[in-house]
């Protein structure tokens, strides 16, 4: 078995708040992609969703499975988006101990081919306190059903209404080749 090797693609990192983040002309000289972000949304609450829109697609092709544990209580939803974007990731909100940014990663296993294409994502939203609903783990398993590779991802931080990323946010894009 070959040796898969790790390429940055691409890296953003804020320097104010911004409502959305996007990577643009992804290559297709890769296998996978692998999306990695550190996160915080301005919205006063502890937990900012993710929304992540492919090329640009505002179709209903979204569809997902969510598993989260908060407090030790293990919850699940299941969905086909009907808006323009997947809900897929949970970061910290304004109401979180500051400076604290939660933290995600988003796999795109065969992002080129023409069909469906199922992706994962994991997240971990924290604060600083115990006991308190606002520490969650979240695990995803998303499908993408766009006919074509995919060349862009766009991420937009929620929360009850559309909120910003804050400064400092950090997102990386890389490609996995087997070599």
């Amino acid at each position: 078995m070959a040796n898969p090797t790790l390429t940055l693609i691409s890296s953003q990192t804020l320097g104010s708040s911004t409502a959305s983040v996007t990577f643009s002309s992804i290559p297709t000289s890769y296998n996978d992609l692998k999306l990695v972000a550190s996160a915080r949304g301005d919205a006063t609450s502890n937990a900012i969703s993710i929304y992540t829109k492919l090329n640009s697609d505002t179709a209903t092709n979204y569809s997902y499975t969510d598993i989260y544990a908060v407090q030790g209580v293990y919850l699940s939803t299941t969905g086909a988006s009907s808006q323009t974007v997947d809900t897929e990731l949970i970061s910290d909100g304004a109401s979180s101990t500051a400076s604290v940014f939660g933290v995600f990663e988003v796999y795109f296993p065969n992002y080129n081919s023409t069909g469906s294409k199922p992706y994962s994502s994991i997240s971990i939203q924290e604060n600083n306190s115990v006991n308190t609903a606002s520490n969650v783990f979240h695990v995803g398993a998303h499908l993408y059903r766009g006919a074509s590779g995919i060349t862009s991802i766009t991420l937009t931080a929620y929360s009850t209404y559309f909120c910003n990323f804050v400064q400092y946010s950090n997102f990386y894009l890389y490609g996995i080749k087997n070599s």
